[in-house]
């Protein structure tokens, strides 16, 4: 044995705390992509994930914290191979050295596709994708926010359409990630920034066709939730017709491609105007039509009156005349004609009896064309 002098000695905490250094230092090891298999997983209640990855011949102990966790487009399973991206670092309680993962994804396209069909399940068993909860896209926009990449081929088809058909709705392109690690945050954020912004009428969200790997971004939960959160309705338009992703299920209206999505938004200024003239000739007509036949109307209405009218009166003129030879009959001016006379005393009073009667009284005779006062000499009575 060593002299103990000239012996330095170290504790095991000392030990692991320069090997942990030693490891983070190394820029190799900070930064590893491992493939492997999942085993001995085991979700703990704080949300943090414990597992080996191993493959043929050897395993390494990994950790997944519950933030890097919680933006997992999948649930790990044993056996499942998957993809992790993370730190190689050293558990100094332990003193064994793991990997500490900040994103992981299944490996190869089978593990993308049950990523895929993990993800379609949950949401959908959450009701993003309900049709009751999904808003209307407006007939005629003023302003379309178009959130893709600010050079691929898509956005310029959609400036094209848009400008060929409606050259008076506002086009907002809002530049973002369509492709990679980072691709569904930045679309998140671009949504919700146009939400903040709040003028424009609809939203377009896409990009061109691609492998399942290029279009991943769109089947990301963070992106998913992000679509289902707007309040501004919007259109997904990712690849080409037969690609499918989760945010064609959870968006407002599905698009096959981003040149179908600009036809949606933009109707056609040409068309709208030609309608617009041939509505406008076509109420003229029946305008012109309408009065026509009203004036027709009219004028047949008005012959009835003057018929009735005409009837009315003539009845009521043979009433008159009817009316008028029964007064005349019973007039006293008839009998003036035939020479009786209206006799009246001083006080204006008719004489209808010669009993009534004296000498010297003054009497007033009413004859149809005048009057005589007469005085009485004498009176005698009829037998």
């Amino acid at each position: 044995m060593a002299n103990s002098a000239a012996r330095q000695i170290f504790t095991i905490g000392q030990v692991n705390r320069y090997v942990k250094q030693m490891l983070e230092a190394d820029a190799l090891l900070a930064g590893l992509y491992i493939e492997g298999e999942v085993s001995n997983f085991n979700a703990h209640s704080s949300g943090h994930l414990y597992f080996t990855l191993k493959d043929a011949s050897a395993a390494i102990s990994s950790v997944m914290f519950a933030k890097a966790a919680a933006g997992l487009p999948f649930s790990p399973k044993n056996g499942q191979k998957v993809i992790a991206f993370g730190r190689l670092s050293l558990y100094e309680k332990s003193g064994q050295y793991q990997l500490y993962i900040e994103h992981m994804e299944p490996a190869g396209i089978g593990g993308l596709q049950l990523a895929f069909a993990q993800l379609i399940e949950k949401l959908q068993g959450q009701g993003l994708f309900d049709e009751d909860r999904k808003k209307p896209i407006p007939a005629y926009p003023a302003c379309v926010a178009v959130i893709t990449s600010p050079t691929g081929a898509a956005v310029q088809d959609i400036i094209k359409l848009v400008r060929q058909r409606n050259p008076a709705i506002k086009l907002v392109i809002v530049p973002a990630l369509v492709q990679g690690q980072d691709a569904g945050a930045d679309i998140a954020q671009a949504i919700k920034d146009v939400n903040v912004w709040g003028e424009a009428d609809v939203i377009i969200l896409g990009r061109g066709g691609g492998s399942i790997e290029d279009l991943w971004a769109f089947n990301e939960e963070i992106t998913a939730r992000a679509v289902a959160e707007s309040k501004i309705p919007i259109i997904s338009a990712v690849g080409h017709e037969t690609d499918i992703t989760i945010t064609d299920f959870v968006a407002d209206r599905r698009a096959p491609t981003p040149t179908a999505a600009a036809q949606i938004v933009a109707y056609d200024h040409a068309q709208a105007l030609a309608y617009l003239h041939e509505a406008y000739s076509r109420l003229h007509k029946a305008t012109k039509d309408e009065i026509s036949n009203r004036h027709a109307e009219a004028k047949g209405l008005l012959a009835q009156l003057c018929a009735q009218l005409t009837y009315r009166l003539t009845t009521e003129n043979q009433k008159l005349a009817h009316s008028s030879a029964l007064l005349e009959k019973v007039s006293p001016y008839a009998a003036f004609r035939r020479g009786f006379a209206l006799v009246q005393d001083e006080a204006g009073k008719a004489v209808t009896s010669v009993k009534s009667l004296s000498a010297g009284e003054h009497l007033t005779l009413q004859w149809a064309d005048g009057k005589a006062v007469a005085e009485i000499k004498n009176t005698s009575e009829s037998i």
